[in-house]
């Protein structure tokens, strides 16, 4: 609930989705600069694949099924006044708002982070940062279930 919280926020849910992080780190073609190096992109293929590899209608049955524990969740974290859809909404067009450069991003290495070295990607929010990195095909992907899944539950996107 909160890792879709923030995410609708553009706040990148690290706390919530750690187990689904990778465990190697992004690679540039360069030593401080340079374009993220094509077998990064490989560090996603399990997280992706296995979102992927649940049909949408399956996943929104269980949602269905158990979103009274998430609406509980929801309005624990303060949203009373609202139905944890919209929130599933934001963070769909969240997603879909991030826009795709004509190619790979060219980072610049920092002490323990990357940066975009272009100035409006680095103005993107943390999360739309965080779905560039995982390559274009991962993220079309993911789009694209995320889409499914929303039709599944009859949710309307922009």
């Amino acid at each position: 609930t909160l890792a879709v919280v923030k995410i609708g926020e553009g706040r990148t849910p690290i706390d919530q989705l750690k187990a689904i992080r990778p465990t190697s780190r992004l690679q540039i073609l360069g030593s401080s600069t340079g374009r993220i190096d094509p077998r990064s992109y490989q560090r996603w293929d399990a997280a992706v694949g296995a979102l992927a590899s649940i049909a949408p209608a399956d996943a929104a049955q269980l949602y269905v099924n158990i979103k009274p524990l998430i609406d509980q969740a929801y309005i624990e974290l303060g949203h009373s006044g609202e139905d944890f859809d919209a929130a599933i909404v934001r963070a769909i067009e969240m997603l879909d708002d991030t826009p795709q450069p004509a190619g790979d991003p060219v980072l610049l290495k920092r002490p323990g982070y990357f940066e975009h070295d272009d100035p409006a990607l680095r103005a993107l929010k943390p999360v739309q940062k965080q779905v560039l990195l995982v390559g274009a095909e991962h993220r079309q992907r993911l789009l694209a279930w995320l889409d499914a899944f929303a039709a599944a539950l009859d949710l309307h996107l922009r």
